[in-house]
């Protein structure tokens, strides 16, 4: 099931979209690995795993060992940031808005809004699956 491409409104979304396809797979098919909270910056950063090696960089991770993907959000000019618990279970939700963030799970939810979502380019890993 696709729902609305959450690349959209990104700064940077094309090379997320070389990597991980247009649209990009939904966030929930991600790990959400880390939530940094910067707030001398007033920024986010979210960073998403996933097992599997996207068609847009198979040739070159594949030869490297790579069976993973990794990505960064950056979310500049946050406020009004909630956080309602926090467990290390699958994203269930996960809407990027044009000012809006709402990531949750089965016994959490991290919301807030933001300027800007800014991404940083795909990088390719080799994961063990015991982590």
């Amino acid at each position: 099931m696709s729902g609305p491409d959450w690349s959209a409104g990104v700064a940077g979304s094309e090379a997320l979209r070389d990597v991980l396809g247009s649209p990009p797979p939904p966030l929930t098919d991600y790990h959400l690995d880390s939530v940094l909270v910067d707030e001398r910056e007033s920024s986010v950063t979210l960073r998403f795993s996933a097992f599997g090696v996207p068609a847009g960089a198979a040739g070159l991770w594949r030869a490297r060992g790579h069976n993973a993907v990794e990505f960064v959000l950056v979310c500049v000019g946050v406020t009004n940031f909630e956080v309602d618990g926090w467990s290390g279970r699958p994203l269930t939700v996960a809407r990027l808005g044009r000012r809006t963030v709402v990531l949750a799970g089965q016994d959490g939810r991290v919301s807030f809004e933001t300027d800007e979502i800014r991404a940083q380019y795909p990088v390719g890993s080799l994961r063990s699956r015991a982590e």
